[in-house]
Order: C-alpha cells, then structure tokens, then sequence
C-alpha cells in the first residue's frame, strides 16, 4: 500500500468519523480516533501495521509541528504574564504528581509485572523500580493536539483556555527532563554526561525554534498575500521538524519555540495563524484517524489489571496536582476543578519515549510489557481525554461552540 492512498483512506474515514460523533454533539477528534480504530491493525485492517509504521510517518511529524507551531503562537506574554504563577505551579505539580502516582501504583504491583514477564527474583519490588520511575515519568506527558484541535473546535478563548495551552505546551518539556532523568538513574555508564543529555536536548531544541522564528519573523516583510504565508510557514515548520529529528533532538520544543517567538515579535502573527488554522483540518482528520488506528484494544487484554491501575493512577495525579497548583496560585475555581479533565490525552510523546526502553539495557526484559501498558493508557486517554477537555472548557465558561457533554 502506497503513501497517497493510505492517507485518502485516512482522510475520508476520518471525515465521516468526525461527521458522525458531531451530529451526537461530541468532539471531532473522538470521531477521527474512533474511525483510525475500526480501519486499523485491530478492527478491519483496511491499512497493516508496517504500513502504520513507516509510510505514514510523514503525517506525524508534520502534525506534530503544526500542533507544536499553534500551541506556541498562543502563549502570548501579555497575557501569560496574567498566569504565570499559575501556570508554573499547575505544570510543575501535575506533572511531578502523576509520575509519582503512577510509580507508586506499577510498583505496588509488582510481583504481578515480574510474574507476566516471566523473571524469577527474590524481591520483586527492587527489581520492578526502574521500570516503574520510567513509566511514573512517561505517565507525566500530555499529548497537546488533542487539546488544540478541541480548543479550536469550541473557538474557546479566555484565561482557562490560556491557561490549559500554557500548560500542555511546557508539559511535554517536563516529561522529557523527568524520563531523562530516570532513565539515567537505572542506566549503567557514560552517567554525567546522560544526566546532561535531556537539558542539552531542550535547550537545542528552543535555540533552533527561536532561530526559526526570527527567520520567519524577516520574511514576513516580503509576504502579501494568505497563500505566502501559509507557503512559507508550512515549509518552515517542515524545515524546522526535519532538523531536529535529524539532529535526535524535540521538534515539538523547537515548533513551540517558533511560534513563541512570532506570537511575541511582529505585527504579522495573525497571518500566519490564520492561514494555518485553515489547513489544518485535514492534518487533524488524518493524524488522530492514523493515531487510532496504532491502538490496539488487544494490548488492554494483555497487561490487564495493571493497566487499569495505571491509566486510574494517572488521573487521579493530573486532577489532584492541578487542584494543589491552583491553590497554591491561587487560581481560579474552575481551573481548580476542570483543568485536570483537560490534561488528559496522550499520543506521540508517550509512545516515543517508551519505545526508547529498548536501548537501555536495565530495561529491556521489561520492553514488551511496558510499552503495552503505555499504548493501553493512550488508547484509553485518547478515547475519554477530548469529550473531558470539550466538557472542561464548557464548564469554564469559555467554549463558544454547544457540545451536548
């Protein structure tokens, strides 16, 4: 199967997903992963797995740019200034509370984990740490296009939208520097130097992306009419994806960088903005039908009961740290109560970090297990996470689009 016809299949499966769930009043994107399920490896298998794998991945790189690029262009100073008490305290505390809640839960399980995969210990709890550090850290991540494309979707814009994008847009930093971290604590070799390694990664990645954003900032003087714009943003984002994945560094950090930096420095930001949110609709059908179609309800059946307790663990961390950031910030009650509904969704970095497992040779026997147990937490989160997010920024007051939640 060739790249153009497996994403007509895409693009108009997710259509009529999206279609679908809209006339019963729930978010599009619910539709595009429902619909990227039934055509995938686990349903109809209209589209195989090596398929899914290596001729699309395209489509989640160019996603993930133009998700990172919008998330950016949204952090206004003038207005994150408002919030950044809050937002400091809710990114740093939801993200340090479901590592630790996660970690704590695989760990209380783990005589459970050794026995599925087969490892004879005498302590099982010794032995099953470093793999529960290393999805505790996983755990931290939120996947930021679900929560643009529904933000989008409900036109919602005020403090708790704010808020909401701030955070998922440093989210993704601190689960990096958290995985970093654990995974050099149970690594054996080379330590002070992989210590470094996940600072140095953001720090390239924000250095590229404000490079970026100045170079996009200079043409812009040159640019007249929507289709230059949107031309020269696009190849941008491309360009600036491309580099970094080249380079083993964040394309996600580096888009947000960028569009942090256009927001923030020329009169023409809205050109660009614009002309992206009207394309990407397409990118959206695609990307959430091909991020359905990776999850395989199977792998629920095969971690079973820690699993659950992972997914369950996880909220619980998101929900409460979100609560004791905002009241330490003294935030607002509905982001207090609702935000943590919003920060729920999962996807490409999760799953990228855990497959990076395999290299580290104190994790390896536990590959298997642990990147089912981080798919079966992103099928879940992906399902319920854009009906909770569409239904968080009714309750804040903020969507200007009906969804019956």
């Amino acid at each position: 199967m060739n790249f153009v016809f497996a994403l007509g299949i895409l693009l108009f499966v997710g259509y009529w997903g999206g279609k679908f769930v809209k006339r019963i009043k729930l978010p599009e994107i619910t539709g595009y992963i429902i619909a990227g399920i039934i055509i995938g490896p686990s349903c109809l298998r209209l589209i195989p797995q090596n398929v899914l794998e290596d001729t699309l991945t395209p489509i989640v790189d160019i996603a993930l740019g133009l998700i990172a690029f919008l998330i950016g262009s949204s952090l206004h100073i003038g207005r994150i200034k408002k919030l950044h008490r809050s937002v400091s305290w809710i990114t740093v505390l939801q993200g340090i509370c479901a590592f630790v809640f996660v970690a704590v839960s695989v760990l209380a399980f783990a005589p459970f984990l050794v026995n599925a995969v087969g490892i004879e210990t005498e302590n099982p709890f010794a032995e099953v740490l470093p793999v529960a550090l290393v999805i505790g850290a996983i755990a931290s991540a939120t996947a930021p296009g679900a929560s643009v494309a529904v933000v989008d979707e409900l036109k919602s814009r005020g403090p708790f939208t704010s808020t909401l994008l701030a955070v998922v847009a440093l989210d993704d930093a601190l689960a990096i520097v958290l995985f970093g971290l654990c995974n050099t604590a149970v690594s054996t070799g080379h330590q002070i130097y992989s210590i470094f390694m996940p600072f140095i990664e953001i720090i390239g990645s924000v250095a590229i992306g404000i490079f970026a954003g100045y170079t996009l900032r200079f043409c812009s003087k040159f640019l007249t009419t929507s289709a230059e714009f949107l031309i020269i943003v696009l190849g941008m984002v491309c360009i600036v994806s491309g580099v970094t994945i080249f380079l083993g560094i964040s394309p996600l950090l580096a888009n947000m960088a960028m569009g942090f930096i256009i927001v923030n420095s020329t009169m023409k930001e809205q050109r660009f903005i614009v002309v992206l949110h009207n394309f990407t609709p397409p990118i959206y059908a695609a990307f959430f039908a091909l991020s359905g179609a990776h999850l395989h309800f199977t792998i629920l059946l095969k971690v079973g009961l820690i699993g659950a307790v992972v997914i369950l663990a996880r909220i619980i961390g998101k929900t409460l740290g979100v609560s004791i950031g905002g009241y330490i910030a003294n935030s607002s009650y509905s982001i207090r109560k609702y935000l943590g509904l919003a920060l729920l969704p999962q996807a490409g970095v999760a799953i990228g970090l855990s497959l990076i497992v395999g290299q580290n040779p104190q994790l390896a026997p536990y590959e298997d297990a642990l990147i089912s147990i981080v798919i079966a937490s992103v099928a879940v989160n992906e399902i319920i996470g854009p009906p909770l997010t569409a239904l968080a920024l009714k309750r804040s007051g903020e969507a200007r689009v009906k969804l019956r939640i």
